[in-house]
């Protein structure tokens, strides 16, 4: 059994030592390590050429692609094995993460598409815990996987049949946004979801990070309900799912097919809105208050 770590690097001197220290301390067999340079401009490719002389990894420089595109990339052209992990150079892995992760995803059909993730302990740049859990507690599924996804990439593990999935949808070229919560949607409409809410590694927050933890200040919360409605994810929701039902809704089943289309489509007609705002019934006061607001004023 074999698992390949996929890690995009972009001058990422200050915590990368940290994080590949980590990945060689996985106390799970037959691990390796793919990165690609995203065009870094700092020590970084010197890091991970020493590492590489070590035998620990291998590497290649790439064009500046940007996060989630780099990861794509790097899921296109790694070749097949059996496990696969998505990797951001600046957190710490528990010496046991993925070999919790093989053993939940050993257990399933390995014809499956399958998708291992989990919580994370929050800490600021020096380790030092900040939150010791992020993730909400939620139904894994497609019809949620539709609304937010449920767990940061960087605690994704996922096995071949997976992968073959995803690369499915990276070869259709429908603009790739969020590279986790894409791949989260995929496999939760055609495969299984495991989701662990025990937190195996560190998730950093500091100033260079890409997408970070939830802030629950209150002026953070004011902040995510004026970008809900302005900001530039003003309708990613409906993009997200208009993307997946031209590259998959051929192959969804019936049910996937038409609550995906729904979020889709739902400015074109009353009908369709309407079956979506009554979708929104098994979401807390809270979201279902504000999802509905957005569907009502053609935002979500």
């Amino acid at each position: 059994m074999k698992t390949l770590v996929l890690l995009s690097s972009y001058n990422g001197e200050r915590f990368l030592r940290e994080q590949l220290d980590s990945l060689l301390s996985q106390t799970l067999d037959g691990m390796e390590i793919l990165v690609q340079d995203d065009g870094s401009t700092d020590a970084t490719a010197s890091i991970l050429e020493e590492y590489a002389d070590r035998g620990s990894l291998r590497w290649y420089s790439g064009e500046n692609l940007g996060s989630s595109r780099s990861f794509w990339r790097l899921l296109m052209d790694c070749g097949d094995t059996d496990y696969y992990a998505f990797c951001d150079q600046d957190d710490v892995w528990d010496a046991d993460k993925l070999e919790i992760a093989a053993a939940a995803l050993e257990k399933l059909d390995a014809g499956i598409p399958a998708l291992y993730c989990g919580d994370v302990r929050v800490t600021d740049a020096g380790l030092h815990v900040t939150a010791k859990h992020m993730v909400r507690s939620e139904p894994a599924d497609f019809p949620h996987a539709l609304i937010r996804n449920l767990s940061p990439g960087c605690t994704y593990v996922f096995n071949r049949a997976a992968k073959e999935l995803l690369c499915r949808f990276y070869a259709e070229r429908l603009g790739i946004e969020l590279c986790d919560w894409t791949a989260y949607q995929i496999i939760a409409c055609f495969g299984r979801i495991i989701f662990d809410s025990e937190p195996h590694m560190s998730y950093r927050q500091h100033s260079g990070n890409v997408i970070g933890a939830a802030d629950k200040s209150v002026k953070a919360r004011l902040q995510k309900v004026r970008s809900f409605w302005n900001g530039s994810k003003r309708n990613s929701r409906s993009r997200q799912a208009l993307r997946l039902e031209r590259a998959y809704g051929d192959v969804m089943s019936p049910d996937n097919r038409e609550l995906t289309a729904l979020y889709a489509h739902y400015r074109e007609n009353k009908a369709v809105k309407t079956k979506l705002l009554k979708e929104q019934r098994n979401l807390n006061g809270k979201d279902r208050f504000l999802f509905r607001m957005a569907i009502l004023l053609n935002r979500l």
